[in-house]
This record gives structure tokens, sequence and C-alpha cells, in this order.
């Protein structure tokens, strides 16, 4: 496939309430339904980055956006029940369902759908721990999650969540290692997650037969012997059989900034921690590629480079005629606000 992508921008997302301007959030609750993109809650930085004191504030915004003549309206500002960042959403035809940590010790599974053109969301289950950085999909009449932090640790649960009868279990349990910040996808009856990372990004995939319980092995994500990080990075759906993965952490970057920010001491660490928070944006490498996942071969490729900052946490979303990248972190506790559109 040489299929070029022609990236523009489309404009800002509006202010947040008793905000002046949106400067972007990252960790989102996103999905699709129909021609209706909702997008809303995530984190900033408002009064500067960690090392000028600054402190993330987290947002309860949502917003309902329509596709209407090639670009995108906004229906409606609203807000969601409680300020929410770095949950997980599975999308369905007619549904979201998104699971975000309510407090430090308990979550929510909340329903989203569009009623007459306005949100409606209904609560259906009160977890017994928080979420952050999980994956989410649904597949059947079941809600599949966990694989990321449970109460501030990774864990390698998996939990299924009826949708018909409410009924809640730990499924099985991820045979990878312990991470966060992984991508998902649901095909056929299968629960398919690449990447993620702790102390290192992986680049592993594996996927999970809803039906027999069992876990297989995908291939790595190697192209040009090369192996890509998938932390920080999302996707959407870009045909039929594959997946588009933009953005995400540099590996090497990653590593180097984890081991120091963890091993580091006194002055030497303060000295590296501004180092790290002050480089300019090209200095974090942070992915440009568009990567390409065939699901139904298990093959990787890449088409060409995005033509705006690489971004993590972003909202990648597809519609019949287009995708589209919104907001994300551009480097650590820097946002985007801006919309970025191509055509499939």
């Amino acid at each position: 496939m040489n299929k070029k992508l022609f990236w523009k921008n489309i404009g800002k997302v509006p202010a947040q309430k008793n905000q002046q301007e949106n400067i972007g959030t990252a960790g989102l609750i996103k999905g699709t339904i129909n021609d209706y993109l909702i997008i809303g809650g995530g984190a900033n930085f408002p009064n500067g980055t960690p090392v000028e004191n600054g402190t993330k504030v987290i947002y309860s915004d949502i917003y309902l956006y329509k596709e209407i003549d090639d670009n995108l309206k906004l229906i409606e500002q609203t807000n969601f029940s409680f300020k929410t960042a770095y949950g997980a959403t599975a999308q369905t035809k007619n549904a979201l369902y998104y699971i975000g940590a309510e407090n430090e010790t308990s979550s929510k599974i909340i329903k989203i759908s569009v009623q007459n053109e306005k949100l409606f969301f209904e609560e259906l289950y009160a977890l017994p721990f928080s979420v952050e950085n999980i994956i989410a999909e649904v597949l059947g009449d079941y809600l599949y999650f966990g694989v990321g932090s449970i109460n501030g640790t990774n864990s390698n649960e998996l939990y299924r969540y009826s949708l018909k009868d409410g009924g809640f279990e730990v499924i099985s349990n991820f045979p990878g290692l312990s991470r966060s910040q992984a991508i998902s996808y649901a095909a056929g009856n299968l629960l398919i997650i690449y990447g993620g990372g702790a102390d290192v990004t992986y680049n592993d995939g594996f996927s999970f037969d809803t039906k027999t319980l069992t876990w297989n092995n995908l291939s790595p994500v190697v192209i040009n012997d090369e192996e890509l990080s998938l932390l920080g990075a999302d996707r959407t759906l870009l045909n039929e059989n594959e997946l588009l993965i933009v953005g995400g952490f540099n590996k090497d970057v990653w590593k180097e900034a984890t081991y120091n920010l963890n091993t580091l001491t006194g002055d030497e660490r303060a000295e590296y921690r501004t180092k790290y928070f002050t480089m300019p944006i090209e200095d974090y490498h942070w992915n440009k590629k568009e990567l390409v996942y065939n699901f139904v071969e298990d093959k990787w490729y890449k088409l060409r480079e995005i033509n705006f900052y690489a971004p993590c946490g972003h909202a990648l979303l597809s519609t019949k005629k287009y995708i589209y990248s919104i907001m994300g972190e551009i480097k650590p506790a820097v946002r985007s606000p801006f919309i970025q559109q191509c055509k499939k």
C-alpha cells in the first residue's frame, strides 16, 4: 500500500469552563458515533511546567462535534460528572464506554451516547479501585479492560464487565511484562494489545481469544530493523483490515529519562530534570512515522510522516471519510490545542 495522508490543521478546541483559552490536554475521553466526534476530560499544566512549579490540572469539559461538509462543527460543550484523565474509552456503533478514575480509590464505567444532538451519560458500575492508562474494548456483550495502572501500580489483570447483566470479574492475566499506556483493538473474537511501557518501552504484541480464553504472540513492532515504541501513541481504523498508529515516545529518550529521574539525587537530579523539561520539541524524537498494522496478516509497515508535532496522549479518531488527531502532548508537560484532519 502506498497511500499518502495529507494532514491539515482545521482549528482549535474551545476553552474549558473558567479558562480563557484551551492550551490543549492529554489523556482524553475520545470516540466517534456515526458522524459525531466526542472528546473531553484530560489534563494539562496551565501555570507552567513542573520545573516552573506548575501543577497538573484535570478537566471535566466534554465536546460533541459533528462532521458536516468536510469540516467539524461544535454541537455541544458540557461537563462530565467528574474531572477525569488517562482513562480508557471503548467504542461501539451507538455508544462509548468510558472507564476513568473519580478519585484515588474508585473508578466508574460510564456509557456515553448521543440523543437529539446532545450528550447523554449513564453510570453503569463503580469499580473498587482506580485505573489509569489501561486498555478497553467491547467484544460481543462484554467490556474488556485492564492491563495498566490499578491503584497506582501496573497490573496484568484483564477484567470483563457484562453489558447485559452488570457482572464483573477477572477473566485472565496478560502474559507480557507489566505496563501501562498500551494500545488495543477488538477484531472478531480477538482482543489485540500492543506496546506500552514501564521503565522501558515495549514493542511486543499479544492477542486474547475471548472464546477460548487463550493468548497468542503477535509480530513485534519492527520496521526496517528498527524497534519502534507505541508508548503514548493512539490508533484508529484506516480500512477494514488495518490500523493507523500515530505518535508515541522515543524508546531511547524514554529509557534514559526514566532511569535518570528514578536514580539521580540532589543537584544532579535537579539539573537533569530541568534539562529534560526544557529541551526543544525536536530533541525528544517522538514518533512522527505513520505506522500501519494489518491485523488480518499480522504485519507492520509505515506510510510517511505527519507534518505536525508528534503527539502523545492525543485522540486519533476516524469517520467514514476522515481521520483526526486532536490535542495531546507535544513535549513533556506541553500540549497542543489543535485538530488535525486528513482524508482516508
